[in-house]
């Protein structure tokens, strides 16, 4: 999931908006024109600032800036890449979309501490906007994303967040990361979160968004993102603000795309991290646990605890066969279900692998993390 100065306009103008908005959706000229006129004068807009925390996505961070420029106006908006020390190309991508777009504000700004949380309060703080939108460099957003969650925030009082649904793709073109793709978007494998289900079409209150935007006030209402959770930063400030009366809105007329973990071994390390980084948030909000954060624990508990029992009392194996074969039989058949969705039956052994690592990777490290803190390590996205 998971910095110098602003370029400034090169003849102090604001850009058409209908040239913006053309380049946002790759529509025609009366496309264009037509966006433009239901635009509200720029004195009414707030003023957006769109901050990015990333390390080391010179993949990804470039078409994540080409598709956010245009979706608001200009004068009215500014990016900030809070970087953590990039050691690739990421710092020379961003130089990059700059030159290529200069009439946009953009700025990079460092980030020591190379963890989400500090890089998003590092870009908050630094922000000009009335109204943050936290995006992510391994996200790339839909064509309307800023400005409809911008008028969703605006249209309802009672709205404190707004957010769109992921839609997960693969982390590179093998058969391998085709299946972990699959599998993080299953309930099967990762619950009920409305946000990562393909077929979620209706827009609905829920209990948090990948990417939220939000007013600046109320970040500073509620104390900003806990730079000592690693993982779960953005639950935890979506719970507190919940807990202050707030509510959080996932809008289904956009998305961002969302790149999986291209390797079994990565999705693990990746799983064990979330697993331990929420059992820190429960010692801190216990009411904050949803039930589909207690299925893997409490199965890896079960089994756990039976194996060891049938060193004592035999029958104990019994009842653990009871239990992991009717497992192994619905993880066979969900990835049938998604093998055959994706017409690729090769998928299937790949699939049905996949479900037990992210549950046994979340369930063993979360009672790790109820036990002991974690090891602080830095990290680069979600």
């Amino acid at each position: 999931m998971l910095d110098d100065q602003p370029t400034t306009h090169l003849n102090g103008t604001r850009p058409n908006a209908a040239t913006n908005a053309s380049r946002a959706t790759g529509g025609g000229a009366e496309l264009a024109s037509r966006q433009q006129q239901q635009h509200a004068p720029v004195g009414e807009l707030p003023f957006v600032s769109v901050v990015i925390p990333c390390f080391n996505e010179e993949r990804y961070v470039y078409k994540v800036l080409e598709n956010l420029a245009g979706q608001y106006q200009s004068g009215r908006s500014e990016i900030i890449v809070v970087d953590g020390r990039s050691t690739d190309g990421t710092r020379e991508r961003v130089a990059d979309f700059k030159r290529a777009y200069p009439s946009l504000h953009v700025r990079l700004v460092d980030n020591p501490a190379r963890n989400i949380p500090a890089g998003v309060n590092l870009g908050i703080n630094d922000a000009r906007g009335d109204v943050i939108v936290r995006m992510d460099a391994h996200s790339i957003p839909s064509a309307n994303y800023v400005r409809r969650c911008v008028e969703q925030l605006e249209g309802a009082e009672e709205v404190a967040i707004v957010g769109m649904p992921w839609r997960i793709r693969p982390g590179a073109e093998t058969r391998e990361a085709r299946a972990i793709a699959l599998a993080v978007a299953h309930p099967f494998g990762i619950g009920d979160a409305k946000y990562r289900m393909p077929d979620t079409a209706a827009t609905e209150f829920v209990d948090t968004v990948p990417f939220g935007v939000f007013r600046k006030s109320l970040w500073q209402e509620v104390g900003g993102f806990n730079e000592a959770l690693l993982a779960n930063e953005d639950y935890d400030f979506h719970y507190r603000v919940r807990a202050r009366g707030g509510r959080i809105l996932l809008d289904t007329s956009g998305h961002s795309l969302y790149f999986a973990r291209p390797t079994i071994r990565e999705l693990a390390r990746q799983y064990f991290r979330y697993g331990t980084w929420k059992a820190q948030m429960v010692k801190l909000h216990p009411r904050s646990l949803r039930w589909r954060h207690l299925v893997a624990p409490a199965f890896v508990a079960g089994v756990a605890s039976t194996a060891l029992t049938g060193f004592w009392w035999r029958p104990a194996w019994l009842l653990l066969l009871l239990a992991v074969v009717p497992y192994a039989a619905l993880s066979v058949a969900c990835a049938f279900q998604l093998a055959r969705r994706a017409r690729e039956s090769s998928l299937l052994p790949v699939i049905a692998v996949i479900f037990p690592v992210l549950h046994v990777a979340w369930g063993v490290s979360f009672w790790l993390g109820l036990l002991r803190a974690p090891r602080v390590q830095a990290e680069t996205h979600g």
